[in-house]
């Protein structure tokens, strides 16, 4: 007895999603992208994570299954250092370019002054790859492996007299959602925000060096100088999931004042404090991909334009700001396209 192809491929993609947005937590994310002894560790608690995911194969599959997980956990370390060390390099070009320019901090609601989409393109390739990876992992390991008998028993004994095609529609549509809402929940939110603020600069005064000094721009390593500290406007970024600090040259710069939030009221006797204007930005983007996805599945797909314009009514008084228009769009075509992408390749597994 051999695997259904669309389920197989639809868990191992399920797996990869649980081990990149689930298991691995911040703490994981910086350990990987430090540049001292706590990388190894980093990757080796990624690498853990993506084989108790996988373990499932060598249960179903046996041996094949134990190959195909050893190849693609190895491949799955590898590429995440490729894609971080290609983003840190970007990072280092964005960063240098703006020095150079002597530019400030990013304005309240906008695409910054260092703003480059590489690292969103990092980012897909990345998840690209795991995914090209897995593919050719089940064509050459496990599309022609037979079930173990001890997994082919097993199922048996769970599903007893139910029907087996009916069984396997629910199997299939209970990984395929799951993977959704991760994709669109976790992996969405961190592409638009990958995109649309690579770079976070603030205008935290820091001790800096004297203009023209080198800065080094990454997670783990610091700035230095030969001559004496002086007084410099220091810049704290976020880059993705990497982090860092580089100090600017002590020349002046214009920064914007940030938008006053509304003050924080009262209702009902009870004082009210306002959620940060980021978390609900974040929330409403969550929302408007679940909703997406779900008019692409049935097959609604004249429904999404409502959720735009309604998104964008509640903004059209600040899209005469382009700074704040050209953010606003961006974040709102990438999230859009996350969710129609997911929903589409959804959609046509559970056709097949």
């Amino acid at each position: 007895m051999t695997a259904d192809p669309i389920l197989t491929i639809a868990w191992l993609i399920l797996a990869h999603l649980v081990a990149d947005f689930i298991l691995q937590t911040s703490g994981v994310v910086a350990a990987k992208t430090a540049r001292d002894g706590r990388a190894w560790r980093g990757f080796l608690g990624h690498a853990t994570g993506v084989a108790a995911c996988l373990v499932p194969l060598v249960l179903a599959f046996g041996s094949w299954g134990a190959v195909a997980l050893a190849v693609i956990v190895l491949s799955h370390v590898v590429i995440d250092q490729v894609k971080i060390v290609a983003t840190r390099r970007t990072e280092a070009a964005a960063l240098a370019e703006a020095r150079r320019r002597h530019e400030g901090a990013a304005p309240a609601a906008g695409l910054g002054r260092a703003w480059t989409p590489l690292p969103a393109g990092w980012f897909i390739l990345d998840q690209v790859a795991h995914i090209a990876v897995i593919g050719v992992v089940w064509a050459v390991w496990l599309a022609g492996s037979a079930l173990t008998p001890g997994w082919s028993s097993g199922v048996a004994a769970v599903t007893g007299g139910w029907d087996q095609q009916l069984f396997h529609q629910v199997v299939l549509t209970v990984v395929i959602v799951i993977a959704l809402l991760i994709a669109n929940v976790r992996g969405g939110a961190i592409f638009v925000a990958t995109l649309v603020r690579p770079l976070e600069v603030g205008d935290e005064l820091i001790g800096g060096g004297p203009a023209g000094a080198a800065s080094r721009v990454a997670a783990g390593e610091g700035t230095g100088s030969a001559a004496a500290p002086a007084a410099g406007r220091g810049w704290s970024i976020r880059f993705g999931p990497l982090s860092g600090r580089v100090v600017a040259d002590p020349s002046p710069v214009d920064l914007p004042v940030p938008a006053a939030r509304p003050a924080d009221g009262d209702i009902l006797g009870e004082r009210v404090m306002l959620p940060p204007p980021a978390r609900v930005g974040a929330t409403i983007g969550v929302l408007e991909r679940l909703l997406i996805v779900t008019f692409v599945l049935v097959g609604a797909d004249a429904a999404i334009g409502f959720v735009i314009a309604a998104k964008t009514i509640a903004r059209f008084r600040q899209l005469d700001d382009r700074d704040f228009a050209e953010y606003y769009l961006l974040g709102t075509l990438a999230s859009v396209s996350v969710a129609i992408v997911t929903g589409l390749v959804a959609r046509a597994a559970l056709s097949a």
